[in-house]
């Protein structure tokens, strides 16, 4: 081990929430610190598949960095890094094999309005939730998973809701870096000024900018009416336990709306997760293609 080296510094530390939480606005901020590396996003399979001890996925991730975006983990960490780490929202698929991490590795979960992320699922059109009520269950679903793994150590988890970070984003990170045992750097204030590593793109160009309350509410002028009353109706105990306000009206769910939502998901969402990954392959050999 160098003598710049720590046991805290080789192990890494995992960002995670639902998609469109606000993972990667977390990861550009916490980025900005200078002791800190967080990558947005993996290959996860090609990771975790296999051998799945710690040690061996370490080495992996570290190498899927270098292969993906040109990134020396262990030269960041003899540059002075003190923290290192990945963000994926699909880590919450992965979470039996990421309890072998404890007690070692940290983690940082971060939680936002179950009908803003409900929103974003619909407007993204990526086959996460094609319509409120398959949106509301599958965030319900993956929270009630990354609460029940932090609950088996909570000491080495730090909670944050998207709303609080962006109402008073000093105070967040402070606490955020006091977890993390480094000083806090104001520079995570101003990570829009900051060059990013990742491009810019329709899903992620909010964070590039500054922090911004509106939205928190955009769902508000989004959601239908009728929507929210179906987003409530499925994850009202779990907004009431986070103090999310409901606004809508109880109502009742028959088993023919929940056949006719099941089946739009699984048809709608098909369609729209094929066009998603035919865009991205296009868009991996358009970047191949130049870098040669």
């Amino acid at each position: 081990m160098s003598h710049n080296q720590t046991k805290e510094n080789i192990w890494p530390l995992f960002v995670m929430g639902t998609q469109r939480s606000g993972t990667t606005l977390l990861t550009r901020i916490l980025s900005a610190h200078k002791d800190i590396f967080v990558q947005n996003e993996a290959e996860l399979p090609s990771i975790f598949d296999g051998e799945k001890s710690p040690r061996i996925l370490i080495n992996k991730i570290k190498a899927e960095l270098t292969r993906h975006d040109n990134i020396d983990i262990d030269e960041f960490i003899q540059n002075g890094c003190k923290v290192w780490g990945l963000k994926d929202p699909q880590l919450t698929e992965y979470i039996d094999v990421l309890k072998d991490f404890l007690p070692d590795s940290k983690f940082i979960i971060i939680l936002r309005d179950g009908r803003g992320v409900t929103n974003s699922y619909m407007e993204n059109k990526w086959g996460l939730g094609t319509n409120a009520y398959t949106g509301a269950i599958r965030w319900k679903n993956e929270v009630t998973q990354q609460l029940a793994f932090m609950k088996t150590m909570p000491e080495n988890f730090f909670f944050i809701k998207f709303e609080d970070m962006l109402q008073d984003l000093e105070s967040s990170m402070k606490a955020a870096c006091s977890f993390l045992n480094v000083e806090f750097d104001a520079e995570m204030l101003n990570y829009n000024k900051k060059e990013s590593y990742y491009e810019i793109k329709k899903e992620n160009m909010h964070t590039f900018k500054k922090p911004d309350m509106l939205l928190t509410k955009k769902w508000q002028q989004k959601l239908s009416v009728h929507e929210i009353d179906v987003i409530e109706h499925v994850a009202g105990d779990m907004l009431d336990d986070f103090g999310y306000q409901r606004v809508g009206k109880p109502i009742k769910i028959s088993k023919l709306q929940k056949a006719y939502y099941k089946c739009h998901q699984a048809i709608i969402g098909e369609i729209q997760l094929q066009y998603k990954w035919r865009r991205f392959r296009t868009q991996d050999a358009i970047r191949n293609f130049r870098v040669k």
